[in-house]
């Protein structure tokens, strides 16, 4: 199983989205912003799309869904929480489950829900690769409002706890580090993964000089 990593923007938002694939077959995660370039990458390599996966539901994770799904004729995948809460709709679409594998061609796929940035979050296992949106970055974690900081902190603790140290994290955006980080790097050096008291986090997290969420290399 191989990862490709797509680095795609409209100007303002930087996304990291990704291509998983094993043979002939792909699966795209939160494909965004450029087509031409995931498409072309697509075709050069004779690989052939079977589904897209979507990590939430916001506008730069979801941006080019609807387009795979229709040009390819491939499902796209969502967390049913996600698209209840959100009201979440596109073509193909189909909700997923935690902890639910999914099986798409000859790729298993296991939905991990982490609800926090959104009630929906989800993280997707395949093989030793954890595609994360914007739930956990490989310097933090994602936004949250004061209501849901309990949630994300429970989502932190679960992540911890089922995914085993060697495990790359493929995040939605960076902020200076490189994606593909195993788990281990973040348990030592991401600070939202050194606490353990849910105040403590919470108070971290809510901090008035938090850096900028759109602060994206």
């Amino acid at each position: 199983m191989e990862v490709k990593l797509f680095r795609v923007s409209d100007g303002k938002m930087k996304n990291q989205c990704y291509l998983i694939h094993e043979g002939e077959t792909g699966v795209l995660v939160d494909p965004a912003w450029d087509y031409e370039l995931i498409n072309d990458f697509l075709s050069a390599h004779q690989i052939i799309l079977k589904g897209v996966l979507l990590t939430h539901s916001h506008k730069d994770h979801v941006n080019l869904a609807s387009t795979f799904a229709e040009l390819h004729g491939v499902p796209v995948y969502m967390s049913a929480t996600e698209i209840r809460d959100y009201n979440f709709s596109c073509q193909n679409l189909q909700p997923v489950y935690h902890l639910e594998e999914l099986i798409i061609d000859n790729l298993k796929i296991m939905p991990v829900v982490t609800p926090g940035h959104t009630s929906g979050s989800t993280c997707y296992q395949a093989g030793s690769h954890c595609f994360t949106g914007d739930t956990v970055f490989i310097e933090g974690v994602g936004a949250c409002g004061i209501n849901d900081i309990d949630a994300l902190y429970n989502s932190v603790q679960f992540f911890k706890g089922y995914f085993s140290k060697n495990t790359l994290i493929w995040p939605g955006h960076s902020f200076g580090m490189a994606a593909g980080q195993e788990l281990d790097f973040l348990m030592s050096n991401n600070l939202y993964f050194m606490i353990d008291e849910k105040n403590m986090f919470a108070d971290f997290r809510m901090r008035k000089n938090r850096p900028d969420p759109l602060a994206f290399k």
